[in-house]
C-alpha cells in the first residue's frame, strides 16, 4: 500500500492524535505529574493514535459517501430533473418540427421524469393545437407511480379541459373528475372537480 493510500486509511489521523498526546503527557510531566511513567506514557500515546486513526477514518468515509450522492446519487436522494431550453429555444424560433421531435426522444430518454412528460404535452396542446396527442401524455403523467402530486394532479385537470373541451367526451371527463376526487380528497382542485361533476349530472338530469 502506498504511503498516501496509508494516510486516506487514518494513519494521517493517528500521528496527529499520538502526537497530541505524547504532548499532553509531557506537558503534565513538566507541571510535576510524576505518575506518567514511560509504560503509561506509551500507553496514552498509542490510545491517542488510535483514537485519531478511527476519527478520520469515518470522516474520510462520511466525505465519501457525501461525494457519491451528489455524483451519483441513489433513489433515496432527489433525483435529477433535466432542464430543455434548448427546446424551448427552437419554439421560440419557431422550428416546431425540430421541437416536437426533441421533445419526444426527451420523454423517450426519460420515460419516468413527469415534468418532462408535462412539457410535451403542453407543447402538443398550446403549439401543435393535438389534443389527441397531449392527451396521451397527460394521462402518462397522471399514471407515473413517483410523479409529485402537484404535477399529477396538474395532468388530471388537463385531461379533463380536455374530454370536455376539444375532445368533447363527457363520459371521459366525469371518469376523470371522480378519479381526481378519489385520489385527492380535501384539495381545493377535488373541490372544484366536485363542482363540475355536480354541474354536469345536473345537466344530464335537465335533458
Amino acid at each position: 500500500m502506498r504511503i498516501v493510500d496509508w494516510l486516506h486509511a487514518g494513519l494521517g489521523g493517528a500521528i496527529v492524535g499520538a502526537g497530541a498526546m505524547l504532548l499532553v503527557a509531557v506537558f503534565v510531566t513538566g507541571m510535576g505529574g510524576g505518575f506518567f511513567t514511560l509504560p503509561l506514557v506509551l500507553l496514552f500515546v498509542l490510545g491517542g493514535a488510535v483514537v485519531g486513526g478511527v476519527v478520520q477514518g469515518a470522516v474520510v468515509a462520511a466525505s465519501g459517501q457525501a461525494a457519491r450522492a451528489v455524483v451519483a446519487p441513489s433513489g433515496r436522494t432527489t433525483p435529477y430533473t433535466p432542464t430543455f431550453s434548448h427546446i424551448e429555444s427552437m419554439q421560440v424560433r419557431g422550428d416546431l418540427d425540430g421541437a416536437e421531435r426533441a421533445w419526444e426522444e426527451a420523454c423517450a430518454a426519460h420515460p419516468g421524469q413527469a415534468l418532462v412528460w408535462v412539457k410535451c404535452a403542453d407543447f402538443h396542446l398550446r403549439l401543435r393545437g393535438d389534443a389527441h396527442a397531449a392527451r396521451l401524455r397527460y394521462q402518462h403523467v397522471r399514471d407515473l407511480a413517483h410523479a409529485s402530486d402537484d404535477l399529477v394532479r396538474y395532468a388530471s385537470q388537463k385531461l379533463i379541459d380536455l374530454h370536455l373541451g376539444p375532445l368533447a367526451d363527457e363520459g371521459r371527463a366525469l371518469v376523470e373528475l371522480r378519479r381526481l376526487i378519489d385520489r385527492f380528497p380535501g384539495t381545493r382542485e377535488a373541490d372544484d372537480a366536485r363542482a363540475v361533476l355536480a354541474r354536469l349530472k345536473a345537466a344530464r338530469n335537465m335533458g
